[in-house]
């Protein structure tokens, strides 16, 4: 059966990503010798890829998500809602949901700020 969703995993990138040889890599992973994190760059059906807990080491120890899986979410977990800091011409939109949630978000930290110096009287 044709998998046209394998991500080919690059051992350099993963090397540069954790700043680890290949033969640290493959410690890490589980694998005795460097030498078969080669198949991890294949594509085919008998290619091979980490196992569960191989992930969950190489991620702990420095691999990205990219580089591991193909997938982007630098700009996901980058995200900061931006509110204007100084007044502009525009009026301001009091219904808008970037607006809500950053509002809601301050007034959970102030409150939790609050208790903690309350608790520590």
């Amino acid at each position: 059966m044709k998998n046209d969703y394998l991500h080919k995993i690059s051992v350099k990138e993963l090397s540069k990503d954790m700043g680890l040889t290949a033969d640290e890599i493959a410690k890490l992973a589980g694998i005795k010798t460097a030498r078969n994190l080669g198949k991890w760059a294949q594509s085919k059906p008998d290619g091979s890829r980490p196992n569960y807990n191989a992930f969950i080491s190489l991620l702990q120890n420095g691999a990205t998500v990219e580089t591991l899986f193909g997938v982007n979410y630098a700009e996901i977990h980058n995200y900061v809602p931006k509110l204007p800091l100084e007044p502009d011409d525009s009026p301001m939109d009091y219904n808008d949901p970037k607006f809500i949630d950053a509002l809601e978000k301050g007034l959970k930290i102030i409150e939790e700020r609050k208790k903690k110096a309350g608790e520590s009287q």
